[in-house]
């Protein structure tokens, strides 16, 4: 049984999506939509299907067994609500908003609906990140650490550095690093940040975000931990450590390390982390299956909660308490 799919977006992201896709002999890509028709027409000229600018009547006119969401952050308007609507499972791209109300009610009605939805956490499809979770289980987790760090996309001249338009490295980038230490440390209860700002602004136009970031968690468990970001660096660099007594775990690009008491071992990881990602999707849409998909819309808004609240904290300049 083929999966029929169609595109709302069909930038950068969205032919990374498209070219793991094309790998896997259940999928069809049927129909794609983006207001720069070009970009649809090429998508459609490259591997079949029907080119839209309008997402509502592109879902109007085809039956879709599954769509992909892929808009920047500041693009979201409507979509998931229509695939909500008309039955349609979705995968959409991180981070699944910037408002967190709306993010909530699209996630009630997503549960209500009993949908199948994927979030583009990529991450979470490692072998290693398996590895690290075999370590992990029965041990009592004390201190996790994160990092991101890494240059001002498209040299400061687009969206990203925009804060109505991204809300910033945190919330648009570092949110991979925030769900991996959500998945690997469990869900965290209490975020406090401080920012920096004041480098970046009087070298790039329209410049409006953090520079630096670090913010202090508490998680439910117990463990305490910290995220520190910068947008003041080349090239990029995130990585996720966590503390247990006698172990130490460091998880940075594709590989693995594991420190004990008797020395360190480097695991590398296999994985094609995209083909993975969206075999998961298509097969979990193809046999109703929701145990293939590492994360749904609910548990992306729970990740997001933790970068927007950190943002609330840094204004409020308090802790502030997550309710998911």
């Amino acid at each position: 049984m083929k999966i029929k799919i169609g595109f709302i977006g069909c930038g950068g992201i969205a032919n990374a999506h498209m070219t793991s896709l094309a790998k896997i002999k259940e999928a069809e890509f049927a129909a794609f939509c983006d207001i720069a028709g070009e970009k649809a027409e090429q998508a459609a000229k490259t591997y079949g299907g029907k080119a839209y600018t309008d997402y509502w009547k592109m879902l109007d006119i085809e039956r879709l067994d599954a769509c992909y969401i892929c808009v920047p952050p500041f693009g979201h308007n409507g979509q998931e609500e229509l695939c909500i609507e008309k039955g349609i499972p979705f995968f959409v791209e991180k981070p699944v908003e910037l408002n967190l109300k709306k993010a909530h009610a699209i996630s009630k009605m997503v549960r209500e609906k009993n949908l199948i939805t994927s979030v583009g956490y990529i991450l979470r499809y490692v072998d290693v990140v398996d590895k690290a979770g075999e370590f992990l289980k029965g041990r009592e987790i004390a201190m996790v650490r994160g990092k991101y760090f890494g240059a001002v996309p498209g040299d400061g001249k687009g969206w990203y550095s925009q804060k109505k338009l991204s809300m910033g490295q945190l919330v648009e980038q570092a949110t991979h690093t925030v769900d991996m230490m959500r998945y690997l440390a469990g869900d965290i209860s209490e975020v406090f940040a401080y920012m920096f700002d004041g480098i970046n602004n009087k070298l790039y136009e329209k410049y409006d975000v953090e520079d630096a970031s670090v913010v202090a968690m508490k998680f439910k468990n117990g463990a305490i931990g910290s995220l520190a970001c910068t947008w003041l660096w080349t090239g990029c660099g995130s990585g996720v450590e966590i503390f247990c007594k006698n172990l130490i775990l460091t998880y940075e690009g594709m590989s693995l390390t594991v420190a004990e008491g008797n020395g360190t071992t480097t695991y590398t990881s296999t994985t094609d982390r995209g083909l993975a990602e969206h075999t998961a999707f298509v097969r979990a849409v193809r046999k109703n299956d929701r145990s293939l998909i590492r994360s749904n819309y609910e548990d992306g808004v729970k990740t997001l909660e933790v970068s927007l609240l950190a943002h609330a904290s840094r204004e409020k300049g308090v802790p502030v308490r997550i309710s998911g």
